[in-house]
């Protein structure tokens, strides 16, 4: 195992540690017996946020569905959406971050679209949903910031994570509408590549730096589309927000939800090392609630609710790319030896 993955593994590990710590912290410090009677007041309603959070995956899917070239799109929405749901999974389960999740939507994806058309639109549809990501942190925080109560530390400390998350996505948009191909080539020579695995990687690279020219130069429609998507499944997640609000008796507030939201959306940003933002995900809501004068026993409530469901798309997901996996490798070898 290479140093690199030995310290990608180890920063995973810690920060899923920290994280956990925090939770616990969290329900420790706030009492387990008012978080479960808050918890009571939501009920049945996990299972219809629950649905909620299928139809969010849905939209994201569209999002990612529309950086694909037109002509590889026919027939490959409901794939993708479950290639999706299978990928994030590892991403959020395993201590491999990305390195095992997005690699690993590419290869379910062999047989239905190339793999340099696959990759580009990985790494198009990163950019579309962070792009609509800073559009609802930005459009979230102005609807609310009246009505929050925060430190100056702690707002400058948000203000500073914000741009440096829009010089982060411009930054990328970038150097994937320069292309990263040649790049990646002369970095690899350095590292005395084998010629005949060099010839490959640059032939695959200079097809993904065509993908992405594609993209961003002649299908700027498309990225609006994509954006367009990801903001649907962010104003999902709004909804959510406002049924728990409702359900946890604090009242008809979509002000407050879109709010929540959106601090919740920027923490999760900014804390992207964390596994599936465990520990991440709770504190913001106990931030959010806390600025905006609601209980934080409601807060917790509200992101342990999240974190339950969020728990059972990981199961689903990984119960997805076994069955992926499992045909994929009948397709590759149809005679079963």
């Amino acid at each position: 195992m290479s140093r690199f993955r030995i310290n990608s593994h180890m920063t995973r590990t810690a920060s899923f540690l920290l994280g956990a710590g925090l939770l616990v912290g969290l329900v420790v410090s706030i009492g387990i017996g008012s978080i479960l009677t808050d918890l009571s007041r939501v009920g049945a309603g996990l299972l219809v946020i629950l649905a909620l959070e299928f139809v969010i995956d849905a939209f994201n899917t569209l999002g990612w569905w529309y950086t694909l070239p037109v002509a590889e799109r026919a027939g490959t929405y409901r794939r993708l959406f479950w290639v999706r749901s299978a990928g994030n999974a590892l991403n959020e389960s395993t201590p491999t971050a990305s390195l095992g999740g997005e690699p690993a939507k590419v290869i379910l994806l062999r047989g239905w679209i190339s793999t340099p058309a696959a990759t580009a639109s990985l790494l198009t549809t990163k950019v579309s949903y962070c792009f609509a990501s800073a559009i609802f942190i930005a459009a979230g925080s102005a609807t609310v910031w009246s009505r929050l109560t925060l430190p100056p530390d702690i707002t400058w400390t948000l203000f500073f994570g914000f741009t440096c998350m829009l010089i982060g996505i411009t930054t990328f948009a970038i150097l994937q509408m320069r292309g990263i191909g040649a790049g990646t080539v002369r970095g690899l020579r350095r590292l005395r590549i084998p010629a005949r695995w060099l010839a490959k990687i640059e032939s695959l690279s200079s097809e993904i730096d065509a993908h992405l020219s594609d993209f961003y130069r002649l299908r700027r429609g498309d990225l609006m589309r994509a954006v367009a998507a990801h903001l649907c499944a962010f104003s999902g997640s709004a909804l959510q927000m406002l049924l728990m609000l409702e359900w946890l008796q604090l009242g008809f507030d979509p002000q407050a939800a879109l709010g929540i939201e959106a601090f919740s959306a920027l923490l999760a940003f900014v804390a992207f090392a964390v596994p599936a933002s465990l520990g991440v995900q709770e504190g913001g809501k106990v931030l959010a609630f806390w600025a905006l004068g609601l209980p934080r026993t409601a807060a917790l409530a509200a992101g342990i609710a999240l974190r339950l469901t969020s728990l059972i798309k990981i199961a689903v997901g990984l119960v997805v790319f076994m069955l992926l996996q499992h045909r994929f490798q009948k397709k590759s070898d149809p005679t079963g030896g």
